[in-house]
């Protein structure tokens, strides 16, 4: 059980460790959490703490052991019980009985010469007492005996008799009068107070049996109290030796074997344990075995939220920059540069505070996205679309279109050099030299990239070149040839024979296709813009709409125009941040091929 809450990660051992071992998976027993479920709603039942778990509890029953103690301590609760409940039901039926007959208390007749009459019969009930004054006079005419017994705010309980002859239509006349006949059983005999006497005599014995029950229930559950709460922690250990067997092999001497990854922190740790228990081990880095190590992200607390954009397109692997403090970054930018309003941020901050209290995963994502608008509209000078209340300190973006045209894609320029920066390092780190030299995103392709982005600046702003026609020719040409012969190149560094992967041909093609997706990729940014400037517009569209209406109305128009900007438009820029992230950005340094860390944990 050390290995809970170590901060190990299993892995399949009969798949890691060599087939020459001989090795076989355990037995997994799928009744367990059945098993432990039945020990829970038991001690539920009997009312017994079960929520704490005594950490000194060690194994020392196999599950057929449990089971056949678990099952005798369900079936003699069951009994028990059994007979509590029968109990219970008899009363509950007595009561019923007694329930039609308790108005009948104070009379001194004998029920069973009422059943007997033979020319007389006799109704028993209740009615609305306004309704029996309406009928006296009615009824003083009729050959009809009335006996008054109980009354409460509402009804009269009556007893009345008449002839035989004139039940038929005494009882119509009732009847039309809204009277409730009440049935008496014919088991129901002698006088009401002695039948009520006997009634209740009957339900105080049975009562003493209950309580008689109860405490040999008590008792019982004093027996096996601790036994119970044992065996439920039992179960709990073996449902955790379960989880490992999943992972563990043995071979036919009895030795078993288990294989995971832990972090080095968390191996110091663990190793004094290993041996105080006796339990060989051997420790191998990632280089030294086949599996693939698993990826722990570790970021700041502002910088964790991010983590879950970069969980939707991949997690990175063991030797692959975390892309989150990049993602944090840029999509905060991106979102405020497309959605800069001080009053709107606000609101989708105000919803993030609300989503983070309330504990849902993209809270912090709204409140940094909430900040980032509210920034950006400080410098547009935008508060719910309008741009007259405060000065901005930038120009308003549809003040000057193409300038904020040219600035989207120079943001878009400079997180497309970061992005070949990362992917550098990321070959770096994994001493892939082709990577870090010749490919698209490597130094070859940041060269070509940021030679041409300074020609361009050049011609743009002096209108001629920045540095002469030979060195830009080589500063380009030369990159574009170390691209097309990457796999020739790599090939002579790493001293490996390895044959062609493709031809001459698609080379040119696959270098015609870079060309292309780095033109496209940086004119992509002009969303930036593009989604700012609409952003004005659809504000601007929304308040000349609002003037068409009175003071109230433009009110109303106004707020249910900034509900659907925040609503539609916020949710349209947020996807457009995630796509320049994925398809813009992350397409030049991340793989995302990695398998997240998932250590087993103790249970809460």
């Amino acid at each position: 059980m050390i290995l809970f809450g170590s901060g190990i990660q299993p892995e399949n051992a009969l798949k890691i460790l060599e087939k020459g071992w001989k090795l076989t998976y355990f037995t997994y027993e799928p009744d367990i959490k059945e098993w432990q479920k039945k020990a829970e709603d038991l001690l539920k039942k009997l009312n017994i703490s079960y929520f704490e778990q005594n950490k000194n509890v060690k194994l020392t029953k196999n599950l057929a052991q449990i089971q056949t103690e678990l099952t005798e301590y369900i079936d003699n609760i069951n009994k028990i019980q059994t007979q509590i409940d029968e109990k219970d039901t008899e009363i509950q039926e007595i009561q019923e009985q007694i329930i039609p007959i308790n108005h009948l208390k104070n009379i001194d007749i004998n029920l069973q010469d009422l059943y007997n009459l033979k020319y007389i019969n006799f109704r028993y009930g209740k009615i609305l007492q306004e309704n029996y004054q309406e009928m006296k006079t009615e009824i003083e005419k009729m050959k009809v005996k009335v006996i008054e017994l109980e009354a409460d705010d509402k009804y009269l309980w009556i007893l009345y008799f008449m002839p035989d002859s004139i039940s038929e239509k005494v009882d119509s006349f009732f009847k039309v009068m809204k009277f409730e006949r009440v049935w008496l059983s014919d088991d129901i005999k002698g006088k009401p107070i002695d039948f009520i006497n006997q009634v209740n005599n009957f339900i105080e014995n049975n009562n003493e049996i209950i309580e008689k029950y109860k405490q040999e229930l008590a008792s019982y559950r004093e027996k096996i109290g601790k036994e119970l709460q044992n065996n439920y922690y039992q179960l709990k250990l073996l449902e955790k030796v379960n989880k490992i067997k999943k992972f563990m092999a043995h071979d036919n001497k009895g030795a078993f074997y288990f294989v995971g990854w832990i972090p080095e922190d968390n191996l110091k740790k663990l190793i004094p344990k290993l041996k105080k228990d006796e339990i060989e081990y051997t420790i191998k880095s990632h280089d030294e075995v086949a599996s693939t190590p698993p990826t722990k992200l570790k970021n700041i607390k502002l910088v964790k939220p991010f983590e879950s954009i970069v969980k939707m397109y991949g997690i990175p692997n063991y030797t692959e920059t975390d892309p989150s403090i990049f993602v944090a970054i840029t999509a905060f930018l991106m979102f405020g540069f497309m959605f800069g309003d001080i009053g709107q941020g606000a609101v989708i901050l105000i919803i993030g505070l609300i989503l983070k209290k309330m504990k849902k995963s993209l809270g912090s994502i709204f409140v940094a996205g909430g900040i980032s608008a509210i920034i950006f509209g400080f410098l547009y000078g935008s508060i719910f679309g309008k741009e007259d209340i405060i000065k901005g300190i930038l120009p308003s973006p549809m003040d000057n279109i193409t300038n904020m045209l040219i600035a989207g894609m120079t943001v878009g320029a400079i997180l497309i050099i970061v992005a070949m920066i990362l992917n550098i390092k990321n070959g770096i780190t994994n001493k892939d030299k082709g990577k870090i030299f010749f490919d698209k995103n490597g130094l070859a392709g940041l060269v070509f990239y940021v030679s041409v982005l300074v020609l361009i600046i050049g011609y743009l702003l002096k209108g001629k070149m920045l540095i002469s026609l030979g060195l830009s020719l080589a500063l380009i040409i030369i990159p574009l040839l170390l691209i097309l012969f990457k796999d020739n190149l790599k090939k002579i560094i790493d001293k490996k024979k390895t044959q062609e992967k493709s031809s001459i041909v698609e080379k040119i093609f696959e270098l015609i296709e870079m060309l292309l997706n780095i033109a496209s990729n940086t004119i992509s940014f002009v969303r930036l813009a593009a989604f700012a400037i609409n952003h004005v517009g659809l504000c601007m569209a929304i308040y000349i709409l609002s003037d068409m209406f009175g003071s109230a109305g433009s009110i109303i128009v106004g707020i249910i125009g900034n509900i659907i900007v925040i609503a539609l438009e916020g949710l349209i820029v947020a996807i457009q941040v995630l796509r320049l992230e994925y398809y813009e950005l992350f397409s030049r340094f991340y793989s995302g091929d990695g398998k997240e860390y998932i250590p087993l944990e103790e249970e809460k």
